[in-house]
């Protein structure tokens, strides 16, 4: 207790909250986490974010396949994909993975935080897929923390500077699609704020492990390094460090290449002529406004492109090659401008989360005051595409409930006909094309009792007849309006087949590309174990 009788961990509560800029960050990370809260479902946890899709097919390894996570349709996913096998292998043993993650010694290379999921996880699959999947959420957080050593909570300028790198597209990116980027800005953050504090074996440290996570992250080996760039006789100090700070990247590459041999594309097709990349996305973006000026995502390209041309020309045109930021921002502005259109293509493209570094150093390194506020502005423009990270994948149609042991034995699996998943106004549902079909698999030890019940419309009037294998379990006329149904069964240990047929065929309406016949709403399986015979 203090003199006054009061709690220090309530004086320190009190302190906090008096200054209005930590409550701004506090209440910008309540933000950032709802935002992520979204993006979880009952029955796939956060998988969402990893941005799985169906087109890798039976290609996954084993473990992935046996754990329940989320697969967008009509996709080929993302990168997080492979990484999250990787964590499920992290010493690379199992065979299946050559198969299922392409250009498999390129991808192995990152292998840090591969291992990190691993060990959140503690080896359990399933704790796994979700380890990884909130691995950059924990990240964000923590370099929310460690960016107040250079932007303290203190002013409205530093909230600017903190938040625009915290919202930065390149931010959220990787927090979208379980990324390595902004984990591995979370360790060049932490390895330069030991650095400054005067441990720089131990900031050198962190760096060597961020070059685990991404190789790119040595290029911050600029700032790491102790000489004075007017002096030559001190210049071979980077590169003993540079060699020191890669060699753990260097040895893991060995064992890759030993195992699997040469990558088949070891990243050098990212990277073409001087500003080549970077005039070709200039184009391609005005180009896409002037054709579809009333798209956001166009605009938001747009300024993506403007923001980062701004950082590299501010580290381009103001040198200051004694500062160690100003060395980090100027290495990732020289590889922006080597960099090629697999970086660069895209709506707004992946050029903000690979140039992460510099988007700090920029942060740091502009120039206080209102002078310069134009400039921190404009470099800072990728949050403006920051959004569309943030949109949660239309929810399922279905959900199954009952007592939790039931519920995870059983499998609700889409088996054609149908549309993508929509939602709207606490609705989902999927639009059938006049036949469409569910297929639920039982994995418990008997039969189970299982209610169904969900809501139907369509187009214009018809008659739809619904069948648990050759039998007809419900029947009805349908009209634009909702209609309820209901109707129970027993489903065998085999698992069933629910099918959804309409008397009329299906029909184009409006706009819309699709054949469409009707669409059945919040669709529910209530499953309870069954007396029945075994």
């Amino acid at each position: 207790m203090s003199a006054l009788g009061t709690p220090k961990n309530v004086g320190g509560l009190r302190t906090f909250v008096s200054s209005p800029w930590k409550v701004l960050c506090l209440v910008s990370a309540v933000f950032f986490l709802s935002a992520v809260q979204k993006f979880h479902d009952p029955h796939t946890g956060f998988s969402s974010l990893i941005s799985i899709g169906d087109r890798l097919g039976e290609n996954k390894v084993t473990q992935l396949k046996g754990v329940p996570h989320y697969i967008y349709e009509d996709s080929s996913g993302y990168d997080g994909a492979y990484y999250v096998q990787l964590a499920l292998n992290p010493t690379l043993d199992n065979p299946e993975l050559k198969t299922a993650i392409d250009n498999l010694p390129y991808r192995a290379k990152r292998i840090l935080f591969c291992w990190a999921a691993w060990g959140l996880g503690l080896g359990q699959p399933g704790w796994i897929v979700q380890a990884h999947a909130l691995l950059n959420v924990l990240c964000w957080l923590a370099l929310g923390w460690v960016l107040w050593r250079w932007f303290p909570p203190t002013n409205a300028e530093n909230f600017l500077r903190w938040a625009a790198v915290m919202f930065s597209h390149g931010v959220c990116m990787s927090v979208r699609h379980s990324l390595v980027d902004a984990p591995s800005l979370l360790l060049v953050a932490l390895a330069m704020r030991w650095v400054e504090e005067g441990h720089r074996a131990r900031g050198a440290a962190v760096l060597a492990l961020a070059g685990l996570g991404k190789e790119t992250s040595l290029l911050a080996v600029a700032g790491v390094a102790d000489f004075n760039w007017r002096a030559p006789r001190t210049w071979w100090r980077p590169a003993v460090t540079a060699v020191a700070v890669a060699l753990p990247l260097l040895a893991w590459m060995g064992y890759v290449r030993w195992k699997f041999g040469p990558a088949d594309d070891p990243g050098l097709g990212n990277f073409t002529l001087p500003l080549a990349g970077l005039a070709e996305k200039w184009g391609d973006a005005l180009g896409h406004l002037a054709r579809s000026g009333d798209s956001p995502l166009n605009w938001a390209t747009v300024a993506v492109v403007f923001a980062l041309t701004v950082q590299g020309l501010f580290f381009g045109l103001r040198w200051r090659p004694a500062d160690a930021w100003w060395r980090i921002g100027a290495a990732f502005a020289g590889m922006m401008v080597f960099l090629a259109t697999p970086v660069w293509e895209g709506f707004p493209g992946a050029s903000t989360r690979v140039l992460l570094p510099m988007t700090l150093a920029f942060n740091i390194m502009v120039p206080r005051g209102r002078k310069w506020l134009a400039v921190l502005i404009a470099g800072n423009l990728t949050v403006v595409a920051a959004y569309h990270e943030f949109t949660p994948p239309a929810r399922e149609f279905f959900q199954v409930r009952g007592e939790s042991a039931v519920v995870g034995a059983v499998r609700v699996e889409l088996a054609g006909g149908w549309s993508g998943p929509e939602n709207f106004n606490g609705d989902s549902w999927r639009w059938s094309s006049g036949r469409s079909q569910l297929r639920v698999r039982n994995a418990s030890a008997g039969p189970l009792a299982v209610a169904v019940s969900g809501r139907v419309a369509a187009l214009d009037g018809r008659t739809l007849r619904i069948f648990a294998g050759e039998a007809m379990v419900w029947s009805g006329e349908l009209t634009e309006k909702k209609t309820s149904f209901r109707f129970g069964l027993v489903m065998p240990e085999e698992g069933m087949t629910l099918r959804f047929e309409s008397d009329k065929p299906a029909r184009k309406a409006g706009t819309d590309p699709r054949e469409l016949a009707f669409n059945i709403f919040n669709l529910e399986f209530v499953v309870t174990p069954s007396d029945g015979p075994r």
